[in-house]
């Protein structure tokens, strides 16, 4: 398929699909931040923790796994409707395919424990983003000033 050749003229980070590349981020957390984290995006990674935004996919404060709202809402969606769909057939079998039942049910509780723990984290994400919007522009900015503030004196 490929010649030695061809892999080796190939930069670091090319794509051979379709001649795009990859741009790879390093998670090291020395960039600036540009943007207030406390303002509400749902387009940005969120930590739980910190309750605050960040560009990366782990908090760069505590370490803990972020996730991005905008992506996780579908998703959320999709596993909860599975899990109902499931036990619509669980009740609709329960009398003439008893052995069908425990699969339904089975089938139910693996896709509603994983949409129910997405629910979990987008509600303290809506609960968060409400509280933020409530509070007045000059409020939200003083208030990421020192948090970015208090980052950067932690990292030092």
């Amino acid at each position: 398929m490929f010649s030695g050749d061809l892999l080796t003229e190939r930069e670091a980070g090319s794509c051979p699909v379709e001649g795009g590349s990859v741009e790879w981020v390093e998670m090291t957390g020395e960039e600036p931040r540009q943007k207030n984290p406390l303002v509400p995006d749902s387009g940005r990674y969120w930590c739980y923790r910190c309750k605050a935004h960040d560009e990366k996919m782990s908090c760069l404060r505590c370490q803990a796994s972020m996730f991005n709202p905008a992506r996780v809402k579908p998703v959320m969606f999709v596993f909860l409707g599975i899990t109902l769909v499931a036990l619509l057939f669980a009740l609709a079998l329960w009398r003439d395919y008893e052995d069908y039942v425990a699969g339904c049910l089975g089938f139910a509780a693996f896709f509603g424990l994983i949409g129910f723990m997405k629910l979990y984290y987008m509600n303290l994400w809506w609960s968060w983003a409400r509280l933020q919007k409530a509070k007045s522009p000059e409020q939200l900015e003083e208030e990421g000033r020192q948090y970015i503030v208090s980052f950067e004196k932690a990292r030092k």
